[in-house]
């Protein structure tokens, strides 16, 4: 085995991923298809739930992820004409009416609502990945919009809160239904996130390809929607990791940076308002 030695730590990662094959990967989709992640632990997602009766103004519906067959709320209301749709990603590891009742302001202003449970989530199928097969799931659950009942498939959006909006980041960088995605407090630089949260990663965090995966900040230039971003001005080093990122994506494609007064919570309704000016300002 080679050993690679270096006296800056970026260095010595940039030469392994190259050793590894991720490096030359064009795009995060690219990236994914050639490395499939491979966990050490097989096990349901990180966070207990309580069951609970579906949220009022909601129906608890199935979708499919691969072979998978997943839960979500899907908002009960059907507008009179073909309206918009938006894929909302809570929070944490496990969906609850909280997370349905931060999310209603898309329901008043028109929005057809569906929040997804992820695998291994909610007692669902499948084994923890943590942002590596979730994200399919939320490519999935657009897939799914687009054949219900009332939705303009031309107009389907994806907004998630704190690992929703980390996710909602590797899901615009991947060929999908979303026209444009927001990000609620999440955090592009996620491998320094997982370095954060060890303890509850599923799959060998020295593998370099396994990280490269799940590394927004590899693929700047590979956006596929415009992208908002949303960070609380709580949290300055996550301002400052986001806005950052964010600049680096405008050099090739749509990025928008703000900062969002209040706290990790807090923040939410009022991102939520700046994510729907953002889609209404869109040219289509």
């Amino acid at each position: 085995m080679t050993v690679v030695k270096s006296c800056c730590p970026v260095v010595t990662m940039l030469l392994t991923l190259i050793m590894a094959g991720t490096a030359s990967a064009a795009t995060l989709g690219d990236a994914r298809k050639a490395y499939s992640t491979k966990l050490v632990v097989r096990t349901v997602a990180p966070q207990d739930y309580l069951p609970s009766a579906v949220p009022s103004g909601a129906k608890e519906v199935t979708y499919r992820s691969g072979k998978l067959r997943l839960k979500g709320w899907l908002s009960s209301a059907r507008p009179a004409k073909a309206a918009p749709a938006v894929v909302f990603l809570h929070g944490g590891f496990a969906a609850d009416g909280d997370d349905w009742a931060a999310a209603q302001e898309l329901v008043r202003q028109g929005y057809i609502l569906f929040m997804p449970q992820l695998r291994a989530e909610n007692g669902n199928a499948g084994n923890f990945e943590m942002f590596g097969g979730e994200v399919d799931d939320v490519i999935a659950a657009g897939v799914y919009l687009q054949h219900q009942p009332g939705v303009d498939p031309k107009h389907i959006y994806v907004i998630g809160h704190s690992v929703g909006g980390s996710l909602a980041i590797l899901t615009v960088q991947m060929r999908s239904p979303y026209k444009a995605g927001a990000s609620l407090s999440g955090y592009a630089r996620l491998t320094e996130w997982m370095d954060h949260f060890a303890r509850i990663v599923p799959f060998d965090l020295q593998n370099a390809r396994e990280r490269a995966i799940r590394d927004p900040y590899l693929y700047v230039s590979s956006l596929q929607a415009p992208l908002f971003m949303f960070t609380e001005d709580a949290n300055p080093h996550a301002v400052d990791i986001n806005k950052t990122f964010c600049l680096r994506v405008a050099e090739t494609s749509g990025c928008r940076h703000a900062v969002i007064k209040g706290d990790h919570q807090t923040m939410i309704a009022p991102a939520i308002h700046a994510a729907i000016a953002q889609f209404r300002s869109l040219p289509w």
